[in-house]
């Protein structure tokens, strides 16, 4: 997979999401809105992506792989999904009045996320959009 950055209009907002060496870039502009909100298909076409991205990463001879250790997300009060980035923070959930996953960055800027990181993220994707 060459090195492309791949942007979409969800149901409410943009994703762009790029492989920045080891890490996945990942941009939410929400447009106005308080979170970007993912159909089904939405959430299927960026699991889709992240796992092709995060397969390139495992896979590249140069990356040193981190053992998988503890569990890398908070889950909050109103069943958010956390995850801290390097000084940013990554909010996933499922709202009933939107049908469809939500996604939020505690801070608009650009989230450099690892690839331990990635692999939870698709994971709780896959759960949230089979509600």
């Amino acid at each position: 997979m060459e090195e492309k950055i791949y942007s979409w209009f969800v149901k409410k907002g943009n994703v762009l999401i790029h492989r920045n060496k080891f890490h996945v870039s990942l941009q939410l502009n929400a447009e106005d809105e308080e979170y970007c909100v993912l159909t089904k298909s939405d959430a299927e076409e960026l699991i889709d992506l992240l796992t092709a991205i995060a397969t390139q990463i495992w896979e590249d001879t140069a990356y040193v792989k981190e053992v998988y250790t503890k569990q890398l997300y908070k889950i909050t009060e109103d069943d958010s999904y956390v995850w801290e980035t390097e000084g940013s923070k990554l909010l996933l959930r499922y709202s009933e009045k939107e049908q469809g996953v939500t996604m939020k960055s505690a801070e608009n800027t650009s989230l450099n996320i690892e690839l331990n990181q990635i692999v939870e993220i698709i994971q709780i994707l896959e759960l949230l959009n089979n509600r």
